[in-house]
């Protein structure tokens, strides 16, 4: 069963689509999403999947090597807009600055400020 910011997310990306939302607002209702679903443990490529389900988009990415399969529809830019967000949000909404945990590291060399490299 949905919960409450999912049927938002989902709301919001047809409002998006139908012109009766900006971006700004899909983009801040997907961010809240992330940071849930994040703090539940979900593995980023999980959390993808998940808000593609809620906005109706195929979970498939198809490359295509020439300029005639380009899709410039307005459903396709603020689909693409929704990823980004969620890949995004997942690793820097809430990183601490300098951190890099998906490295294994806490920090990288030349962030320490005590810490000098030639």
């Amino acid at each position: 069963m949905p919960n409450k910011m999912e049927d938002d997310v989902r709301s919001a990306f047809d409002r998006a689509i139908e012109g009766a939302a900006s971006p700004e607002d899909l983009n801040a209702t997907v961010r809240v999403l992330v940071r849930n679903l994040k703090k539940e443990g979900r593995p980023p490529e999980s959390v993808i999947v998940t808000i593609k389900n809620l906005c109706g988009l195929s979970h498939m990415t198809v490359a295509a090597d020439t300029d005639s399969s380009v899709d410039l529809s307005e459903r396709r830019k603020i689909s693409d807009m929704v990823v980004s967000t969620v890949i995004d949000e997942y690793y820097t909404g809430t990183r601490l600055a300098g951190r890099r945990p998906w490295k294994g590291y806490s920090l990288e060399i030349g962030d320490d400020p005590q810490i000098t490299t030639t």
